[in-house]
């Protein structure tokens, strides 16, 4: 039974990432070098940021469409500020109080509308996304700074600041998770609201709490998408809400019972870097990548399910 319990608390991302990695390794020659998992590592970053956010609102038992267009409209925004003569600092904390504007919205009108949250946010990712083509005229725009190579290329102990930026907003996550109040109400609220309600807990303050979060963090997503592209592009994040729903839900989080949490999420961002990196270098067509990612994601959820049906028999 114990055996059954410890095989359950694995991420099913976990053994379909080893898996992948035994079959690339056969196909792809010096596929196990240094260079190429700090590349998975590097491609990886901006998507787990984003995908901690995501966690947020899934345990919530709700989904967020609009980070995508966040992190898109956060690099054009960016790079905006900075053609107009906006400090780097300063041009930085405006974006992220913009996310969080976002965040606020999506959450206020979820939480006083009563709106499922993915009918609300496929509403605000429009509008978001049409704010980023405005702001850039629908074209890519560029800005000449040393910081954007700095964050993406330089390396410390081996991995870029990117990755270590990742890193950091990881394990703040899993700190406001398994650490703080509010991380214990939004696991609880995607459990049983009702029980909380009772215990006082307000739903609607700690639904709009998860909602600027998510977008903050998919604001930072965005910066570091940016700086690895070195542009601000209104389509850059278009994809970003769906891979990160798919990361969580792989990583183990439930979408019903608000179990789950940051920790599976991390397997998830890199079974689908891992999935996309090995595609490209065996030389699938990408017309087929999102087709063969979509059957390897099903699969793996099939694979948890029956994993956890196993275990209550």
């Amino acid at each position: 039974m114990k055996e059954k319990l410890r095989l359950t608390k694995i991420p099913p991302a976990l053994y379909m990432m080893l898996i992948l990695m035994c079959i690339y390794g056969l196909l792809v020659d010096n596929y196990f070098t240094v260079q190429n998992i700090t590349n998975i590592f590097s491609q990886a970053a901006p998507l787990l940021v984003v995908a901690c956010g995501q966690t947020l609102i899934v345990l919530l038992q709700g989904t967020d469409l609009s980070l995508g267009s966040i992190v898109s409209a956060t690099s054009v925004l960016w790079i905006v500020l900075l053609n107009q003569g906006f400090m780097m600092g300063a041009a930085i904390l405006i974006v992220l109080l913009i996310t969080a504007v976002f965040g606020f919205l999506n959450g206020f009108i979820v939480a006083k509308g009563m709106i499922p949250a993915f009918i609300v946010t496929l509403g605000t990712q429009n509008i978001i996304k049409s704010i980023a083509l405005l702001a850039c005229d629908s074209k890519t725009v560029y800005f000449s700074h040393p910081i954007f190579r700095a964050i993406a290329k330089t390396k410390f102990l081996g991995l870029p600041y990117s990755v270590w930026i990742a890193l950091a907003c990881f394990g703040f996550t899993w700190i406001v998770l398994r650490r703080t109040r509010f991380g214990m109400k939004v696991t609880g609220l995607g459990g049983n609201s009702e029980a909380l309600t009772l215990a006082g807990a307000s739903v609607s303050k700690n639904t709009i709490k998860a909602f600027v979060y998510a977008a903050v963090m998919a604001g930072i997503g965005g910066l570091l998408l940016c700086c690895r592209i070195e542009s601000g592009n209104p389509n850059s994040g278009t994809g970003f809400e769906f891979n990160a729903i798919a990361a969580v839900l792989l990583g183990g989080t439930s979408m019903r019972e608000g179990r789950g949490g940051v920790g599976g999420t991390i397997f998830g961002v890199l079974l689908i870097q891992v999935l996309k990196s090995g595609l490209t270098q065996v030389g699938i067509s990408s017309i087929f990548q999102n087709a063969i990612i979509g059957v390897v994601v099903l699969a793996a959820i099939i694979f948890d399910a029956f994993i956890k049906k196993h275990q209550e028999m």
